[in-house]
This record gives structure tokens, C-alpha cells and sequence, in this order.
């Protein structure tokens, strides 16, 4: 009896050793964990509603396993010190009262890898990729320069617009569903850009040209973006996104000479439209980038860089072509998006943003705008035609 006696104890000394050793090496690993974290920044960008924009997230993990968490979304600017740990391999954030940011309480943030985290909550899914500020400024000069370089492309190689414009959009379509994109509008512009290309192809390479309905499409297109841009400003109710709306009517009313658009006698055919001017295509950017910045925080910088690889060109390349080279950046940069989703949402360089900044933003869109509409109605916009000769 003394034996067994004796021989249990020292099972049971065995199994409370083992059970300590085991906390410890989960304590330890969730020291690793904390360390592994902590200094570390995470960005994600989110789907709104229709008509609602998208949410910005960004997460800085610092000591004692806290995070700073960062919201942009329309009007809504705030950081918030939060608190974080890991639960069964998944990361755990949680709210502190008075909070205002609680998207992450009660949410699945499971690690997909090293660089990659799944959000899940309510059937609602996006991903949170680890950020690093030298790749993400790399990644940016690489889509405008990449963006002007197939701009010139499309510009001196006829056969390159059927097969980026008419081929690769059926021949992708397999490898674009399998990322799971699902946001019906961000199929909706990828096509309706590519078909703005394609359709300006047509009027460069073919009769089609001297169409009236097809140059008539071509400045339709344009006015059509413009004005899904300025329901969704009006919608949101914003001063700042009210500012900016007023810009973009008055750049769809300052639209003028749709009739001359036709390609010229150029090798390359370019596209032109001789009374698009720098004055309007300035204002124009200008709207654009404040309308990104207020809705879509997470992509301006990105669509900045796009907007940048139409007018460089369209300025000191090859005046009067700002209208096809937006249409071939554009359509270039959603395909770029579809084909790799990974490499364009980790590499979201943020730029400043609060409630301020947002309404001097909204105010520059209004300004530069009402200033072209004035020099258009007082007929000085005459003065400032191209010179196309």
C-alpha cells in the first residue's frame, strides 16, 4: 500500500511539473507572440454599403499588448488605444469603454499567414496585411510609372489595345473569381472602364471614328463617372463632400467640343479632344483626388498616382490625349488590382486625414472649379484651347 501509495504521489508530482511546464511554454509563446506584435503595423481596407465609401483600418501594436486603432470612413476620423491578446491562434481586440471604435469586438481575426489576417464578423469578410513603409512608397512610383510606360504602349502599338482591351478581360475572368472579390461596383468599373478603352480603340483604329454617336459616348463616359462620384458626395451629406460635389458639376458643365473628338493623322492615331484644356483637366484632378481622399481614405495616394500617369503624358508627352490616356491608366490599374488584390491592398500608403483637412480639401476642389467655370462663362476658356498644331 505504501508503494502505491508512494507511486501515485509521484505520478501525480509528474503530471502538476508536466501541466507547469505546459502554462509556461504557452506563456511563453504568448510572450513571443506580444513581441512579435508589438512595434508592428497592420492596414485594411473595407467594403462600405453602396453609396457609403470604404472604411480604413490601421492597427499599431505597442507595449503591454495595446493597439492604436485607426478608423477613416466619409466623415469619421478617430485613433483609439485598445487592447488586444491571442485566443486559440486567433488575435483578440477589444473595445475599452467610451470607445467609439467597436468594429473589431466580437470579430474572427484569424492569421492567414505571417503577413495576413482574416476578418470575419456577421458574414462580413475582408483581410489586414502587415505594412511596411519602404515597400508601400516602392509600390506606389512602380504603378505610376508603371501606368505611363503601358500608356505609351497602347499609344505606338496597335495590336497591344485589342489584346489588353478586348482578350485579356474574357481570357482573366477564371483568375480574377478566384480571389473571391464580391463588391458588385468594383466589377462594375472594372468593366466600364475597359470598355471605355475598348471603345476608344475603335474610334482610333476604324471607322467608327467618324461617328457621331461613338465621339458622343467617348465625352459620356467621362461625364457618367463623374456624376456616380457626385451622387455619392451629395449622399453622404458631409460640408466637405458637399464642396466637393458642387467641383464635379461644374466640371461636367464645363465639358465642351465633344463633336471634334476623332483621332489624327499622327502614326500613333492618338485619340484627341482639341478643346480639353490643361485649366480643365487640372480642376478636374484635383476633384478627383479630394473625391477618393473624402470616400475611399485607403486608395488616394494609389489613385493619385493614376490620375498622374493620364496628365503627365497628356501635358509634356502628347497634348490633347489626357481623355484616352485615362481610360487606358484607368482600365490598366483595375486590372492590375484584379490580377493581384494582395500586393495592391499591403502597399496603401495613408496620407493625413481629420475633419480639417477634409473640408480645406473639399474647399480647394470648389474653388479651382468655380474658377474654370468662371474663365468657361466669361468666354475666356477660348484663350486657353490647345495647340494642337
Amino acid at each position: 500500500m505504501k508503494f502505491i501509495t508512494l507511486k501515485s504521489m509521484a505520478l501525480s508530482l509528474l503530471l502538476l511539473l508536466g501541466t507547469g511546464s505546459a502554462q509556461q511554454a504557452i506563456a511563453d509563446t504568448q510572450s513571443q507572440d506580444a513581441l512579435q506584435l508589438q512595434g508592428e503595423v497592420w492596414q485594411g481596407t473595407r467594403d462600405g454599403k453602396p453609396g457609403e465609401g470604404s472604411l480604413f483600418y490601421r492597427l499599431e501594436f505597442t507595449e503591454n499588448n495595446h493597439v492604436n486603432v485607426m478608423k477613416q470612413s466619409g466623415g469619421f476620423n478617430k485613433v483609439e488605444q485598445q487592447q488586444w491578446h491571442e485566443h486559440l491562434g486567433e488575435l483578440v481586440i477589444t473595445s475599452t469603454p467610451g470607445n467609439e471604435i467597436t468594429d473589431f469586438d466580437g470579430a474572427r481575426l484569424t492569421f492567414i499567414d505571417d503577413s495576413q489576417i482574416q476578418f470575419s464578423l456577421d458574414g462580413d469578410k475582408f483581410k489586414i496585411h502587415e505594412w511596411h513603409m519602404v515597400r508601400a512608397v516602392i509600390h506606389v512610383l512602380f504603378v505610376l510609372c508603371g501606368l505611363m510606360l503601358l500608356n505609351e504602349i497602347c499609344r505606338r502599338y496597335k495590336w497591344s489595345n485589342y489584346v489588353l482591351w478586348f482578350l485579356l478581360p474574357i481570357v482573366l475572368i477564371p483568375l480574377w473569381s478566384s480571389y473571391g472579390i464580391t463588391y458588385w461596383f468594383k466589377w462594375v468599373k472594372l468593366y466600364s472602364v475597359i470598355f471605355a478603352a475598348g471603345l476608344f480603340t475603335l474610334i482610333r483604329f476604324t471607322k467608327m471614328g467618324n461617328i457621331k454617336w461613338a465621339k458622343f459616348g467617348a465625352a459620356a463616359f467621362l461625364a457618367v463617372n463623374i456624376a456616380e462620384a457626385v451622387t455619392q458626395d451629395f449622399t453622404m451629406g458631409n460640408m466637405a463632400n458637399i464642396l466637393n460635389a458642387i467641383g464635379g458639376v461644374l466640371s461636367i458643365i464645363t465639358l465642351t467640343g465633344w463633336a471634334m473628338i476623332a483621332a489624327d493623322k499622327s502614326k500613333q492615331q492618338d485619340m484627341i479632344w482639341p478643346a480639353m484644356t490643361t485649366f480643365w483637366i487640372i480642376a478636374y484632378d484635383v476633384w478627383n483626388i479630394v473625391f477618393v481622399y473624402l470616400n475611399f481614405p485607403g486608395s488616394a495616394t494609389a489613385q493619385a498616382m493614376v490620375l498622374l500617369a493620364a496628365t503627365l503624358p497628356a501635358l509634356f508627352v502628347k497634348k490633347g490625349t489626357w481623355l484616352q490616356a485615362r481610360a487606358f491608366t484607368l482600365a490598366g490599374s483595375f486590372m492590375y488590382y484584379f490580377c493581384f488584390p494582395f500586393m495592391y491592398e499591403s502597399n496603401v500608403v495613408p496620407l493625413p486625414r481629420n475633419d480639417e483637412l477634409m473640408l480645406a480639401a473639399g474647399l480647394a476642389s470648389f474653388l479651382i472649379n468655380s474658377a474654370y467655370a468662371y474663365v468657361f462663362f466669361s468666354k475666356k476658356w477660348k484663350n486657353h484651347q490647345l495647340n494642337l498644331a
